[in-house]
């Protein structure tokens, strides 16, 4: 490994010039957007200043609407995640257990992987209605394929020398997933769950923009239609820091929990959800 004079690697001088041009990005981003709005570049009404996003946001902290409509979105999200993620991976368990199975299914699922699921919030609207329910369960249904996809991507990762051992010494299929599967398709796993996450906060957030009542989506509904934009960009901000936090939190979980197996799993869980 070489050295600066600092004491730092090659990877760590590059990681340093990639944060320092990634914040001179945001700051210089920040300044143009701020003289835009100081010198009427832009109708005020249509677009407000970065000082006056952060303001609407501590208004926001303090209005029990935007904090109720924050509640609802995410006690859906977590149902729409637990709900899709659970039947994801009992279906990729039992297609990852059958050759035929898995011939038969996995086309399908890649088809309906491939296509646009906002198509399908009339259906959920049928029936389950305009209201939160229907949010959770587009969401949960949003997420159920990408978690397939990426918990057989991490059961192909499984050695067939392995399952020859776990045969040979008689192992109970319980055990073969305990002991053998398990641990082998971790990468996989930890694919299907981020990804669980990442959809069903998508699927929640668009039904709720399209086709519900209350959460997150029906308030940003609500701003915009009386043009407070300043509101508007403060929960789009919120939103998006907090997925932010929640994607840095689960690298470092999934770095500690999978560190050893290396980054050959993870890549190709990755690449087949991509």
């Amino acid at each position: 490994m070489i050295l600066d004079r600092g004491g730092r690697s090659a990877a760590e001088r590059l990681a340093a010039r990639a944060t320092l041009i990634r914040t001179l990005i945001i700051v210089g981003f920040l300044v143009v957007w701020d003289l835009v709005v100081r010198l009427d570049l832009v109708d005020p009404l249509f677009l407000t200043g970065p000082i006056g996003v952060v303001k609407a946001v501590g208004s926001l902290a303090g209005d029990p609407i935007a904090r109720e409509a924050f509640s609802s979105t995410g006690i859906s999200i977590v149902t729409a995640f637990i709900v899709g993620t659970s039947a994801g991976i009992v279906v990729a368990a039992v297609l990852g257990g059958s050759k035929v199975l898995r011939k038969a299914f996995l086309a399908p699922l890649l088809f309906i992987l491939s296509t646009p699921k906002s198509i399908f919030i009339p259906i959920f609207v049928l029936v389950f209605g305009i209201s939160g329910t229907s949010a959770a369960a587009f969401g949960a249904f949003e997420a159920f394929f990408y978690v397939v996809v990426n918990v057989l991507g991490g059961i192909e990762l499984v050695e067939d020398r392995h399952l020859r051992v776990a045969r040979a010494f008689r192992a109970s299929r319980f055990h073969k997933y305990v002991d053998v599967i398990g641990p082998a398709a971790l990468p996989g796993l930890f694919a299907a769950l981020w990804y669980g996450v990442k959809h069903a906060f998508l699927g929640v957030m668009i039904a709720q923009l399209w086709a519900s009542r209350g959460g997150i989506g029906d308030l940003i509904r609500t701003y915009s239609t009386t043009l407070q934009t300043d509101y508007v960009l403060a929960v789009v901000l919120v939103v998006t820091l907090a997925a932010i936090l929640a994607g840095a939190l689960w690298s470092r979980v999934e770095d500690r929990l999978n560190r050893w197996r290396g980054s050959r799993g993870t890549a190709v869980t990755a690449g087949l959800a991509g």
